[in-house]
């Protein structure tokens, strides 16, 4: 990055999907990371993004060795979501996480959080209401802009789309995203609806999906794409007639909004939000879509049919008013400027300057 040193630590190399070397290439990097910040540059706030939760650790660390500030950025809620997603079961090491995370969030000067039911799963956890401000995620609009028209024919052509009505899935396919319901829903679809769902990502889930997609004889109405860079995904955004959030129903889905959401509001394109909470109250106060409960394959048919049947220029109110939306609410000029503010508050408190 063009003025900014990068100091890079050591981490054991795995990217597979076993828990085992999962957890050693985390914890290789928060041992390693803080004997590489001794050789780094001075600086006067640490700031972490969080998960995994390791990488908190090591910051915590640092902070203590560099006596400087630590604002912690915690997008997701550990060990609750590594259990929900399989990486972790309940037991001894999860109840030992827990009592890292806590330990973590008292060594922390200040956290950010979502949305405002992960505030109160912290405070619950402990940490004082003061410590915690509820921060936005924020997105460039203009990487997930709509595309022109004519791209958006070529893509649909090139995929076989043309007479379809699309609706598009993009992302991780693991377990906590609970995809079944999609193949479910694609089963369930009346017989004289034209309706496609394209999956397009890669995780530990997809190939029993495809498999089982393949055996049902459901590849008419299910597609599966190969993942692609988040600067390749705009054509296929625009090509696609509504964008799907999913995730499988537990308490934590709730409190997060996964980071495809302001992603498909860019895109102008309607949204469909099968899951409850924080991410569901987004699409509802853009007005860009359709809001159902997780895991519900008869609402999505539901949901899938009505967009289908609605005209295209409603459609495209739905996608013009998550545009407007986005702009007005995750915007990078509207998020970051609170950002700035707390980083330099707590240098300030350190003894920094900011």
């Amino acid at each position: 990055m063009d003025g900014v040193p990068v100091v890079r630590a050591f981490e054991y190399p795995y990217h597979g999907t076993r828990a085992l070397g999962r957890m050693l290439n985390y914890a290789s990097f928060m041992l390693a990371a803080p004997l590489a910040s001794l050789f780094s540059p001075k600086c006067d706030v640490i700031y972490v993004w969080h998960p995994p939760l390791t990488v908190g650790v090591a910051a915590a660390i640092i902070a203590r060795l560099r006596r400087v500030g630590f604002v912690y950025d915690v997008q997701d809620i550990w060990p609750e979501s590594a259990v929900l997603s399989g990486l972790l079961k309940e037991g001894l090491l999860v109840r030992f996480m827990a009592w890292l995370e806590r330990l973590v969030y008292r060594q922390a000067d200040h956290l950010f959080v979502v949305t405002e039911g992960a505030r109160e799963n912290l405070i619950g956890k402990g940490v004082p209401p003061a410590k915690i401000s509820v921060a936005r995620h924020w997105v460039d609009p203009q990487v997930f802009a709509p595309v022109e028209s004519d791209a958006r024919h070529v893509t649909r052509a090139e995929h076989g789309w043309t007479e379809r009505f699309v609706l598009l899935f993009a992302g991780n396919v693991g377990l906590v995203q609970g995809l079944d319901t999609i193949v479910d829903a694609a089963a369930a679809l009346p017989e004289d609806s034209n309706a496609l769902i394209a999956i397009v990502g890669d995780g530990t889930d997809r190939q029993r999906l495809q498999d089982r997609v393949n055996a049902s004889g459901l590849s008419h109405r299910v597609q599966f794409l190969a993942r692609r860079p988040p600067a390749a995904m705009p054509p296929l955004f625009a090509a696609a007639d509504a964008l799907l959030v999913h995730l499988r129903k537990s308490d934590l889905s709730r409190l997060i909004i996964p980071s495809k959401t302001l992603a498909y509001l860019a895109a102008g394109r309607p949204v469909v939000m099968a899951m409850e909470g924080a991410a569901a109250d987004v699409v509802t106060a853009a007005g860009a879509g359709i809001v159902l409960p997780s895991e519900d394959a008869a609402r999505l048919v539901e949901a899938i049919e009505a967009l289908r049947t609605t005209p295209a220029t409603k459609r495209q109110a739905m996608g013009e008013r998550a545009v407007a939306y986005l702009a007005a609410h995750f915007a990078k000029d509207v998020v970051i400027p609170g950002y700035v503010e707390t980083l330099r508050r707590v240098a300030r408190a350190r003894g920094r300057q900011a």
